[in-house]
């Protein structure tokens, strides 16, 4: 997607604005944050999402606009802006309520964002940590093993992380699962992880 420019290179305010008059996400490919809320998408089924993809070495005017700090992934809803993908994707579920990826009841809520925050905090960092071949990625990729080996047990048989419902920690898992044999751990390499991750593959 691309956008007019003035000579200056600044998009109108005008021309960014008629493009926000939906949703709005600026993703990055690669991004795992991205991906999470594109997933988040696919579950609630919306309709009409204008994507824009954010290329590294490449200058996004509208992104930088919206998201001065350059935060990826960030989504824009008229007024709306959030970033980084945890309040989106929460945001998503309030303003897409069907289906419900976060329980009703308090503390099953709490223990949904217990479990996000470890994912988000310390799993998606290694992940991101990992890719290359220097002393620290191969660190991370050690470090990210070990976390997962350590989850091992919490890996449904069947349904879903959190019961036989779909909650926002599946969605988050996804992602992660998806990029594992990229950084070089098999799905076969935890206990139980490869049949839970084919059941969030085939949705």
């Amino acid at each position: 997607m691309s956008s007019k420019k003035q000579a200056s290179g600044v998009t109108p305010a005008s021309a960014l604005a008629a493009r926000r008059a939906g949703l709005l996400l600026f993703s990055g490919e690669d991004d795992i944050g991205s991906q999470w809320v594109r997933f988040v998408l696919g579950e609630k089924d919306v309709d009409g999402v204008a994507i824009e993809w954010v290329k590294a070495g490449e200058v996004n005017e509208d992104w930088m606009t919206l998201s001065p700090a350059q935060v990826l992934p960030t989504l824009a809803d008229r007024e709306v802006v959030l970033y980084p993908a945890r309040l989106a994707v929460e945001y998503l579920d309030e303003r897409y309520p069907h289906p419900p990826l976060l329980p009703v009841e308090p503390g099953a809520r709490a223990r949904v964002r217990m479990v996000l925050h470890h994912i988000e905090s310390t799993l998606y960092e290694l992940a991101k940590a990992g890719f290359g071949q220097s002393q620290a990625a191969q660190k991370a990729r050690k470090s990210l093993r070990e976390e997962l080996l350590g989850l091992a047990r919490m890996f449904p048989t069947r349904g879903y992380f959190m019961g036989n419902d779909m909650t926002m920690v599946d969605t988050a898992w996804a992602p992660l699962m998806w990029r594992l044999p990229s950084l070089g751990i098999a799905l076969d390499s935890v206990d139980g992880m490869r049949p839970y991750a084919e059941r969030l593959f085939a949705r």
